[in-house]
C-alpha cells in the first residue's frame, strides 16, 4: 500500500537514507545534517516499507525578508510513475512552504522534459517558459565529508 506523501524530521534517518540510496547522488550521504537543518525539506512517498518518491528543497530568505523555496529535486521510481505520485508529491512540498510562510515556490526545469513540465503543471504550477540556463561556481571539493 502507498503512503501519502510524508515530511521527514529528525529521527527518520534511516527513510531518509534509503531515499538518498535510491534517488539521490552517488557518494557521500549525510540524511542526518539535511534533516536537522530548518532550512530544508525532504517529503517521500513509501510502498509498504520502500521509498518510491521524493522531493526535497530549500527555503532561502531575500534581504528584504521574503521567503520562497527552491524545489530542488523530484523522482518516483519507475514501477510508481503514471499514479500521481509525482503531483502528490510536488503539492505535499507546496503546502509545507505555504505552512512556513513562503510567498512563492520555484523549480528550474528543462521545457524538453516532459514528464517534469506535465507533472509541476498537474500540481498547479505557473510556467514561465523559455530557454534554461544555469551558471554554477564549484567550490572547495570534499567539504561536505
Amino acid at each position: 500500500m502507498t503512503t501519502a506523501p510524508r515530511l521527514l524530521h529528525v529521527g527518520d534517518e534511516v527513510i531518509a537514507e534509503a531515499a538518498c540510496r535510491r534517488f539521490g547522488p552517488d557518494g557521500h550521504l549525510a540524511p542526518g545534517e539535511f534533516l536537522s537543518r530548518p532550512e530544508t525539506a525532504l517529503i517521500v512517498v513509501q510502498e509498504d516499507d520502500d521509498v518510491v518518491g521524493w522531493v526535497y528543497g530549500h527555503e532561502l530568505t531575500h534581504p528584504d525578508g521574503e521567503r520562497t523555496m527552491l524545489l530542488y529535486a523530484l523522482d518516483v521510481a519507475e514501477g510508481a510513475r503514471r499514479q500521481g505520485l509525482g503531483t502528490a508529491l510536488v503539492r505535499a512540498f507546496v503546502g509545507e512552504a505555504d505552512r512556513r510562510g513562503c510567498t512563492e515556490v520555484w523549480v528550474l526545469t528543462d521545457p524538453r522534459n516532459e514528464a517534469g513540465m506535465a507533472t509541476y503543471a498537474s500540481a498547479g504550477g505557473t510556467p514561465d517558459t523559455g530557454a534554461q540556463v544555469v551558471f554554477t561556481w564549484k567550490l572547495a571539493e570534499g567539504r561536505h565529508s
